[in-house]
This record gives C-alpha cells, structure tokens and sequence, in this order.
C-alpha cells in the first residue's frame, strides 16, 4: 500500500513534468528568492475530504490536480453554482471525481505574492467546501515533496488496517 503511494506521488510528478515541455522547463528554473514573497501556509486536511494538488506551473497559472476525490459514503453538500458559468465549475465544486487530467487556473502575470496565489486555488478548487482541502507549493518540485509528507502523515495517523475494504466494512458497522 505504501509503495502505492509513493508510486503514485511519482506519476504525479511525471504527469506535470512532462519532459520537454514548458512545465519541465520551469520547475528547473531557480524560483522568486523567498524574501520577496510570504509562503502559502496549507491548512490541516480532514480525512474523507477531497483533495487537489495544486503548484504554480510557470507560464502565468496554477496547475492542479485531483489527488483525492474524498468520501463517496458521506453524502456532499452540493454547492451551488451560477448557471451561466462553465460546467466544469460545477464539475470541480460538486463532482471533482468526473475530472480527469489536469485543471489550469490562468493568472494575469507572474504571481509575487505565493500566499495570495494559493488561496486563490483554493477558492477555485473547493469553494466554501469544508470538506475539501489543498496541498499548494510555489514549484511543481515542492508539490511533490508536500504530496508525500502529506500521505506519510495520513498513513501514521490511519488506524492499523488490512486493505481499503476492510476498513470501510468497520466504519459503516
């Protein structure tokens, strides 16, 4: 199961890193020096809740992608979205597990301020869904990294189980 995991943080990395493309390009970069803008602080994540990944990918946006698409025993609280904006808003506030791929989240100019940024994303992402989280970092490199302390963490704090199945069976009991 752990292997998994980190097999999947890797495809992850891959996916966004595409070799040659702009995305790889800019992950070598050397970033903004940390003094000139204040980090995005990500907020603990519920268990259950969906979670997106999201980095700046260089070229004006955010790149982001569903990690996790949460509880599906657990009704959602759907939100409501104006009808004349894009589906796919509805998609990624209400059914995130429908998305497949990448979500990109233009920005205007090159982002100075990362905290702004990430709080950007995850008005983007998750709305006013409490039960929704994001793992945001300034480079597609530190994603990766947060990723994985993200599921060494999940799995340290899950109580001791067999497999997935198993555990659902005890929780529905």
């Amino acid at each position: 199961m752990k292997l998994c995991r980190h097999f999947a943080v890797l495809i992850l990395v891959a996916a966004l890193l595409v070799p040659g493309s702009a995305f790889a390009r800019k992950a070598r970069m050397p970033s903004l020096p940390s003094d000139t803008s204040s980090a995005y602080q990500n907020k603990p994540i519920a268990p259950g809740a969906t979670v997106w990944a999201c980095a700046y990918g260089g070229n004006t946006r955010i790149l982001c992608q569903l990690w996790e698409a949460g509880s599906t025993v657990a009704a959602r609280r759907l939100q409501v979205v104006d009808p004349r904006l894009p589906s796919i808003v509805r998609d990624i506030l209400n059914h995130p597990e429908r998305l497949r791929g990448r979500v990109s989240i233009p920005l205007h100019t090159d982002p100075i301020e990362f905290q702004l940024v990430g709080q950007l994303a995850e008005a983007v992402m998750c709305g006013d869904n409490n039960s929704c989280g994001v793992i945001f970092a300034k480079s597609l490199l530190e994603l990766s990294v947060l990723v994985e302390n993200f599921e060494m963490a999940r799995q340290s704090s899950a109580p001791s189980r067999r497999d997935d199945a198993d555990f659902l069976a005890a929780v529905e009991r």
